[in-house]
């Protein structure tokens, strides 16, 4: 599952999602930020990857395609990958998008900066509803 920027050559990529239905409970999944040479990717664990949560974030966003005031925002459980999203109100949603090594601690941080199209946000979500949709594992 891809979500592209507009104009900057960013994107995210969620990938691995045979690790959502892990037996032993560690779910998982992988995410990779990216814009021109700049890449970094790391592991995202979810208690329960299937509770909608990224979807159902996108989907609200979606429904308020027209726009919304202040910032948006989603985490994952333990913090690792961060959403912000912004509405300019003329069709355009900035998002940035930080992916850390250790949400509590040392590590590394990469971060990313890019403006989806309002209208991208339906197809969007309903491409992470396919991608969280339970694997046999």
């Amino acid at each position: 599952m891809i979500i592209r920027g507009e104009a900057n050559n960013a994107c995210i990529e969620l990938s691995e999602p045979e690790g959502l239905s892990k037996p032993d409970g560690s779910e998982s999944y992988r995410v990779t930020l990216g814009e021109n040479e700049f890449e970094v990717s790391g592991r995202v664990y979810s208690f329960d990857p299937h509770d909608k949560g990224l979807p159902k974030f996108f989907a609200e966003l979606a429904e308020q395609w027209k726009g919304w005031d202040g910032l948006k925002t989603w985490s994952s459980l333990e913090g690792e990958f961060n959403l912000e999203c912004k509405h300019d109100r003329i069709g355009h949603v900035t998002t940035t998008a930080t992916l850390h090594s250790n949400p509590y601690g040392h590590g590394w941080t990469g971060q990313i900066r890019f403006d989806l199209a309002a209208g991208q946000l339906k197809d969007i979500a309903a491409g992470l509803e396919r991608f969280f949709e339970p694997h046999s594992g």
